[in-house]
């Protein structure tokens, strides 16, 4: 989700963007891989964020599905205020990227946006690893460039 790491939507923060593509089938059955629980359990469910900004805060909300690889397991909403007091409203999707390890994070493939108010403030994201901290926050980070937010559990 292209909006949290590159403050898809506004901002100099994060911006996660989502893939909403599933073609990736390997097994014909609408997943890429037999095994449907690939996700680990304490990931599962909504996380939202907030990033701060020059025009106010944007708010994200995550929500991680159970899925196999090649599943679309995250959904990202993001909204957020833009210049001269409009605002922007972005959903993406993405699909699980590889299974995790043990301790592993997870990691997700590139978002697609799936809806964009303005179309022009949405952009389809890079992909992304979660991790779960100690403290049972979610870390969403886009390896190798040193863009993260922190989710909260909200359900």
């Amino acid at each position: 989700m292209y909006a949290f790491m590159n403050n898809e939507g506004r901002g100099t923060h994060t911006n996660p963007g989502p893939s909403a593509s599933g073609d990736d089938n390997v097994n014909g059955n609408g997943s890429g891989t037999d095994d449907e629980s690939a996700v680990p359990a304490d990931y599962l469910g909504t996380w939202t964020g907030s990033i701060p900004g020059d025009q106010g805060g944007s708010s994200r909300k995550l929500v991680i599905r159970q899925g196999g690889v090649g599943d679309q397991v995250l959904s990202l909403i993001a909204e957020g205020p833009l210049a001269l007091g409009a605002t922007y409203h972005c959903e993406f999707t993405a699909p699980l990227a590889a299974r995790p390890g043990d301790g592993e994070p997870v990691r997700i493939g590139p978002s697609t946006v799936s809806v964009g108010r303005p179309a022009a403030s949405c952009s389809p994201g890079k992909p992304t690893e979660l991790t779960l901290l100690p403290d049972g926050t979610l870390r969403r980070a886009a390896p190798g460039s040193g863009e993260s937010l922190i989710y909260t559990k909200s359900d």
